[in-house]
């Protein structure tokens, strides 16, 4: 009875897959074939090993991926490692070998005493060259300048589109500040580094950030030779225009906000050659 059974339902398997092959045109056979591949592939595809080596490499990708969307932006400083590696569930070892990596990389520097910090791959790159430049040829500042009128003016214009009310607020913070010192101080200095950092940073565009942030050295070689045209004199003035930019950027103002800039950037150069002139 069990082998009539066992024919009976062999039977009816046997009609079920030529009823399925003449109303399809497709093997039954074939059919399951194929499942049968597609779940092998699948396995093999969803998973891969996961080894203690790799660990080190995905922490390091995820910060890669972290300041090339812009989330981590140059001069941010890291968590320590004690409170990344209890965020990512992963040991205080491999922190420290993804961070030496991207150390490694110019994404990062390591402050003795301060923490690690976000950087410019462009810094390195661009400091020398620049500073060199600026400290051996004074009048190469204008040229400097020129380039600045260029990518100033394009952040100026883009930040007018896209900064946040976050934005807005740390450029107006930092304009207190230069309220309250004298241009030929160094806070002033620092303070009107930011303000144009910050504007930079308003871009939301994560190259617009890297291309400042590796131009800050050269920055400051550039502040040392226009210090003696920032005189207490000429505060009202410069921080006058340091506000209309930041107007111009809270109206969402793109031609107004990029005309701002060239404003004071001119200003910025006539000062200078007016001053090297006299010096002569």
């Amino acid at each position: 009875m069990d082998r009539w059974s066992d024919h009976l339902s062999k039977g009816s398997e046997h009609r079920r897959r030529h009823a399925h092959t003449e109303a399809t045109g497709v093997s039954f056979h074939k059919v399951e074939r194929g499942v049968e591949m597609l779940k092998k592939t699948l396995r093999r595809s969803l998973f891969s090993a996961v080894t203690p080596r790799k660990i080190p490499d995905m922490v390091y990708k995820q910060l890669v991926s972290l300041i090339t969307r812009g989330h981590l932006k140059p001069g941010e400083k890291l968590p320590s490692e004690r409170a990344m590696a209890m965020d990512l569930g992963v040991s205080r070892q491999s922190i420290r070998e993804a961070i030496y990596r991207a150390t490694t990389a110019g994404l990062m520097e390591v402050r003795q005493g301060e923490g690690t910090f976000i950087i410019s791959s462009f810094k390195g790159n661009l400091r020398q060259p620049l500073s060199i430049l600026l400290t051996e040829q004074a009048e190469k500042v204008f040229e400097f300048l020129e380039i600045r009128k260029l990518i100033e003016g394009w952040c100026a214009e883009r930040a007018s589109e896209a900064a946040t009310a976050a934005d807005l607020k740390r450029m107006q913070g930092v304009l207190k500040k230069m309220e309250k010192v004298n241009p030929s101080e160094s806070v002033w200095e620092r303070a009107d580094l930011d303000f144009h950092s910050f504007i930079a940073a308003a871009t939301h565009n994560v190259l617009a950030m890297h291309v400042m942030e590796g131009l800050k050295d050269s920055f400051q070689t550039y502040f040392r030779l226009k210090k003696y045209s920032t005189n207490p004199e000429r505060k009202d003035v410069l921080l006058g225009q340091h506000r209309r930019i930041l107007e111009a950027i809270r109206q969402k103002d793109p031609k107004k906000a990029r005309k701002k800039v060239m404003e004071h950037l001119d200003y910025v150069e006539k000062m200078i050659a007016e001053d090297i002139v006299g010096k002569r």
